[in-house]
Parts: C-alpha cells; sequence; structure tokens
C-alpha cells in the first residue's frame, strides 16, 4: 500500500504543472498500447512463446502555447511501460523514471528556429526520415543499432532545430544539435550533429555523433568509464524516396570506440569495439492493409580486432487497419548469423549454440 501511495502522489506532482493549461493551450494527451502472442524458435531466455509487447507502449503529453509574432512555447513529456506487467520501462537500469522517453521544455521561433531543454532525444533518433527503417515491421524486425550505437536520450540536454531553409523551389534543408550539460564534472559530455536535405520526394539525412553510447550515460562515480570518450563516435546517411505507390529507405551508419557488452574496467583503455549496419526498408498500402518490407546486416569488431559473427534480418509486416487508432498487426522476422565466434558464445538458444532465429507474432495496437 505504501508504494502504491508513493506512485501515486508522484503522478499527482508530475501532473501538477499541466493543471494551468486549457484547451486553447493546445496540450495533448496521446499514447499506445499494444501486445501480443509471441513465438522464437530459439529464444534466448528459452521461453520459446510469451505474451509481449510489439513496440514500445507509451503515453504522454504534448503541449503547445501561441506567444504570437511567429513564436511559441513548446513542452512534451512521454513515459513508456510494459504492458503485460504495467511496470515501467528501465533506462540505463533505472525503473524509476517517470517520463524516461522525453522530458522538455523549449521555445520556437517561425525565423530563428527551436532550441528545448532537459531529457532531450539525440540527433540521430530525431532525424530518421531516411534512416527509420522498421518499414513496420517494427520491435522484432528492427535492430537498435540501426544507426550505430548510440543512445536515443540524453540527460541535461539542449536541443536546437533550425527552420527549413528553401534552396529552390522545391529543395529545402535543416540542421540540428544536440548538446548535452552533466549535473557532475566526472559524467560525459555527449553531443551530436545533423542535417536534413529534401529535394521533391527525395530525402537525405546524415549526421555525426560524440560519446553519444548507451554504456557512456550510465551514471558512475569514475572518470575512468570516460577515458575513452574521445574515440566514441557515430556517422550515419539515410535517404528515402516516395514513389508514391511505395516508399523506399536506406541507411547506412558506422561506430567506433565503443565497450561492447563488456564493461570497461579502470586499467582498460583499450575500448574501440566497431559495429556497421547496412538496411533497407519499403512501406506500401492496399486499401486497409499495410505491407512493411525490411532487411538489415551488421558487421563488428572486438577490441583485439576480431570480427564478430555477421548478423542479417529480415522481416515482413502486413498489418490491418480497422480504424486510424486500431490495427492487427501481424509479423515474422527471421535472423541469421554468419562467420565463427556464435557458438556456446553469443549465438541465439539458452545456450547461445543457435545461428538462426524465426520471430512470428500477432499484435494488437491502439493509439490515442
Amino acid at each position: 500500500m505504501r508504494n502504491c501511495l508513493k506512485k501515486t502522489t508522484l503522478l499527482a506532482l508530475a501532473l501538477a504543472p499541466l493543471a494551468g493549461f486549457s484547451a486553447d493551450d493546445s496540450v495533448k494527451i496521446y499514447g499506445r498500447v499494444d501486445i501480443g502472442p509471441l513465438y522464437q524458435s530459439n529464444a534466448k531466455d528459452g521461453n520459446t512463446v510469451k505474451l509481449d509487447e510489439v513496440s514500445g507502449n507509451r503515453w504522454g503529453f504534448i503541449g503547445n502555447e501561441d506567444l504570437g509574432n511567429g513564436n511559441s512555447a513548446f513542452f512534451r513529456l512521454e513515459s513508456r511501460f510494459y504492458l503485460d506487467s504495467g511496470s515501467l520501462r528501465p533506462y540505463n537500469g533505472n525503473a524509476t523514471r517517470l517520463w524516461g522517453d522525453k522530458a522538455w521544455v523549449g521555445l520556437r521561433s517561425k525565423t530563428y528556429g527551436a532550441l528545448s531543454a532537459g531529457r532531450v532525444l539525440t540527433v540521430s533518433n530525431t532525424i530518421n526520415g531516411g534512416g527509420d527503417t522498421e518499414a513496420m515491421t517494427d520491435s522484432i524486425g528492427s535492430m537498435t543499432s540501426r544507426k550505430g550505437r548510440t543512445e536515443n536520450q540524453n540527460d541535461n540536454g539542449l536541443f536546437y532545430e533550425s527552420p527549413w531553409f528553401s534552396l529552390s523551389s522545391d529543395s529545402k534543408l535543416r540542421v540540428v544539435a544536440q548538446y548535452a550539460m552533466p549535473e557532475r564534472p566526472q559524467d560525459g559530455k555527449p553531443w551530436g550533429v545533423g542535417a536534413q536535405y529534401r529535394l521533391g520526394k527525395f530525402l537525405l539525412d546524415g549526421g555525426y555523433e560524440h560519446g553519444v553510447y548507451k554504456d557512456s550515460n550510465t551514471v558512475t562515480t569514475s572518470t575512468a568509464t570516460f577515458a575513452e570518450d574521445n574515440k566514441k563516435n557515430s556517422m550515419w546517411v539515410g535517404g528515402n524516396y516516395n514513389f508514391d505507390t511505395f516508399i523506399l529507405k536506406s541507411t547506412f551508419a558506422t561506430s567506433s570506440g565503443y565497450t561492447g557488452n563488456v564493461p570497461v574496467v579502470a586499467t582498460d583503455k583499450s575500448a574501440d569495439y566497431r559495429m556497421k549496419t547496412w538496411s533497407v526498408s519499403l512501406n506500401k498500402s492496399f486499401g486497409r492493409w499495410d505491407l512493411g518490407l525490411m532487411g538489415t546486416r551488421k558487421t563488428e569488431t572486438d577490441i583485439k580486432g576480431v570480427q564478430l559473427p555477421t548478423l542479417d534480418k529480415v522481416a515482413v509486416g502486413y498489418w490491418y487497419n480497422f480504424s486510424k487508432q486500431t490495427k492487427f498487426m501481424p509479423t515474422i522476422a527471421y535472423e541469421r548469423l554468419s562467420g565463427g565466434g556464435y557458438t556456446g558464445k553469443n549465438g541465439f538458444g539458452l545456450n547461445g549454440d543457435k545461428n538462426t532465429n524465426l520471430y512470428i507474432q500477432l499484435g494488437l495496437r491502439t493509439e490515442f
């Protein structure tokens, strides 16, 4: 009971700032809930069939206030959770974050762009028009490393997004930048820059990020974890083209200097894992049905220069829209490891000794 009252109090405090907003201030509550039975032929936990979410379940608030003269103030709060248990989704091992996915406030100018601060998205997780290749295959079809080994969010961050600059009658460009201002001197200072270019039906994006890794944002009391931050970087380029009848997307990303799945100890200065990913996808609609096809390849080299197994993944999603908010989401994905190194180490299956894995999921999603 005490824990329940504590969580209720925290939620009430989090929502208190919203009490002053009226309908005229354009505050919107939004969210997504989805779940469905999932089959895996070689699950790493040995659980072949289970009930699982299709992608991150979420709810949140978006607010905007017109300040006049083309200026506005805005905020966004988003929390993610597990629908099967109702528990909050942990971020960097922290399961107490209520607004763990998005939490920022900012000002927007029609002339100068937008500047926001808080728990902001990284550059690679923002300008994903070319690189967002989930293609309706969603979680079981995607790789979290499809844009290199980058974190999705950064605490204590500043994020700038320029307006679109017209270069010609049918082309325009915008730039984005992100920088973290940690509260403690021993924490990392990740930053990133990127740009998007649109020419008619073609969209191109690319960017560079420094120190923006999942293992860089973990809270630590030692400066040793960040001794190799200058080696940590990720670069990507992506594009998509709208053929009217279907949309084709592709992205390439490369990362270096991260510590892999093994944390770097204080005496280890050789964190030079390298990763490359290639992805291509296709989206097409057939009335109420939406088709998504995706293929991805990931190659990786460990700190000793040894080539790790190549991971190839293909996925197909064929979703039926009951309405604009609710859909049935059958999806199938297949992944395969090639090359040595996976047997008994980092392959699929309970013992890590399998080199293939088949996923089949029947999901149901509703959005609000």
